[in-house]
């Protein structure tokens, strides 16, 4: 997934617009569209913002980015074994 997407899934799961986050952290709604769109990144300063309004950690967030097309070829088995878990795990805590 992108920035973008998560991004989306996160507001879509903690039932938060794309009006209510621009309005939380001082952004317009088409910088906001934009980023969930994947045509434009949020900045560092941005990404810090949408992370405290959906009460998600920047670094899981990034780590929800990741696929098994990052992954190098001879890792991919235990990916596959662990990504599953790893998933539960993040949704039991944040309610991804």
């Amino acid at each position: 997934m992108t920035i973008g997407e998560v991004i989306k899934l996160l507001l879509k799961r903690k039932n938060i617009s794309q009006l209510q986050l621009a309005e939380k952290i001082g952004k317009s709604t088409t910088a906001i569209s934009q980023i969930v769109k994947g045509q434009y990144s949020p900045t560092a300063e941005t990404l810090d913002k949408i992370s405290k309004v959906v009460e998600v950690p920047v670094p899981i967030i990034h780590f929800l980015t990741i696929s098994d097309k990052d992954i190098p070829d001879d890792k991919k088995q235990l990916y596959n074994l662990l990504a599953p878990s790893m998933n539960k795990f993040l949704n039991d805590i944040f309610d991804i």
